[in-house]
């Protein structure tokens, strides 16, 4: 930490290009919704891809399980990467892998080809969440970055609710390859946008609106490391994990199963499952949107971290849970839908709020490391997920027995989470620990 006598100058912070920063910002929220779109494609043609290939649930399970392979290895391959390249690259060339990646499947209408898709886009889209909230916080002031970073989660539930009826079209009326190759070619279109319009943010220090004497710095004025033993094992990182593991299992949960839990239990059509499976896509664009936005708001007007982020992803995770329980066990139509709207709906706060715990607690050098390492742990329940709900869906004596089933574990993990979460999440208490800014930088914002 410097000393009072080997303070540097005192920094006049420039607020980046509002327009540019905005523009960029759209562009992200715009890739996010393919994202989205690309691992719902699967879930909305299960039933015909699965009478055309002749799979079983289990065997379904296991291919939608296949896009988590690889997806934990490279996001946290691609976050080492993002400290020394730039992200608007890595991004770039993420969306060309994943726009490729139906070749296989188109070319030869296989069991193994389905695979090997599946895989490759996984891999590709595995670091795309992480590489988008960094490339967004690098645009913003600390104390602006709620609304953008939540929006980029947004673009992943508006990729579902705008992109899945028009694709549930396509594949009752042209089949679902004709989908397949929709969801490539929207990737290309982006990134001929992301070439003219993407650029590397400019704040690159981990608190830019405060003087250097208020940061923690080495002897040679460069921002100091926090160990990266002490960045993962600490109560903060492993709560958010929890909370993040938790809402990542409903999430693999609902893209591949959710639609054919829609076909199989309550007999909807290709066309009315597109439009079903939007509903918590909606109520998630809207929660990631008004949640953040009062945590921003609950934390300038000075509410801890600890209770505007972490207490509130805690009751995110134990809404849903509730409402899974009563999906799983509830026989009426219209009250199992409502369940799954908000069972399905409400964790996917989890993930901004805890993209903005990281980032509270990371020097920005190690900021893409900890965000990817973090969503690659917790993205690994996408690989049991899906195949585990398979599995009870076949040896179930009904498939509403199955699917109950596969909720109630669902609800079971995040009841858990949620107390983990609130027990353990407090940024504050990390930053003070790793003595991220001087120990008064907080009297002297609210002075």
């Amino acid at each position: 930490m410097v000393g009072a006598t080997d303070v540097a100058p005192v920094r006049q912070v420039v607020a980046p290009g509002r327009a540019r920063a905005w523009a960029v910002t759209a562009m992200l929220v715009a890739l996010m919704m393919l994202n989205f779109a690309d691992k719902a494609v699967l879930g909305l043609a299960a039933g015909p891809l699965s009478r055309d290939l002749g799979l079983t649930a289990g065997e379904y399970g296991r291919v939608a399980s296949a896009f988590y392979l690889l997806f934990s290895i490279s996001a946290v391959v691609t976050g080492l990467l993002a400290t020394k390249l730039r992200a608007t690259v890595i991004l770039g060339v993420l969306a060309v892998l994943w726009s490729l990646s139906v070749a296989p499947v188109l070319v030869f209408a296989t069991l193994p080809a389905l695979y090997v898709g599946r895989v490759v886009l996984g891999a590709a889209e595995g670091p795309t969440s992480p590489l988008v909230v960094h490339g967004v916080q690098k645009w913003f002031l600390p104390r602006d970055r709620s609304l953008p970073v939540a929006l980029t989660q947004v673009g992943g539930s508006l990729g579902i609710v705008l992109i899945a009826p028009p694709l549930g079209w396509l594949i009752e009326h042209h089949g679902w390859r004709a989908a397949l190759v929709a969801v490539a070619l929207a990737g290309l279109v982006w990134l001929a946008g992301w070439l003219v319009i993407g650029r590397e943010g400019p704040l690159s220090t981990y608190r830019p609106d405060l003087p250097d004497q208020d940061r923690a710095q080495d002897v040679h004025g460069v921002e100091a490391r926090v160990p990266y033993r002490r960045l993962f094992l600490n109560g903060t990182w492993l709560g958010n994990l929890a909370v993040g593991t938790a809402a990542y299992w409903a999430l693999a949960l609902s893209v591949a199963w959710l639609p054919r839990y829609l076909e199989d239990v309550w007999r909807y059509d290709a066309s009315g499952t597109g439009r079903l499976v939007t509903l918590p896509a909606l109520l998630s664009a809207v929660l990631l949107v008004v949640i953040p936005w009062l945590s921003g708001r609950w934390r300038r007007a000075g509410a801890s971290s600890r209770v505007a982020r972490g207490l509130v992803a805690a009751c995110c995770c134990a809404v849903s849970g509730v409402a899974l329980l009563v999906a799983a066990r509830t026989t009426s139509q219209s009250l199992a839908l409502l369940c799954v709207v908000i069972g399905f709906g409400a964790p996917n706060v989890v993930f901004p709020l805890g993209f903005l715990n990281t980032a509270e607690i990371s020097p920005v050098a190690q900021r893409p490391v900890a965000l990817s390492v973090g969503t690659a742990i917790a993205s690994l329940t996408g690989v049991i997920a899906p195949t585990t709900t398979g599995d009870l869906v076949d040896a179930a004596s009904s498939a509403h027995a199955g699917y109950g089933q596969a909720f109630t574990v669902a609800a079971v993990l995040l009841l858990c989470a949620a107390v983990a979460g609130a027990l353990l999440i407090d940024p504050g208490r990390e930053v003070r620990r790793f003595g991220l800014v001087n120990a008064d930088t907080d009297q002297k914002e609210k002075q």
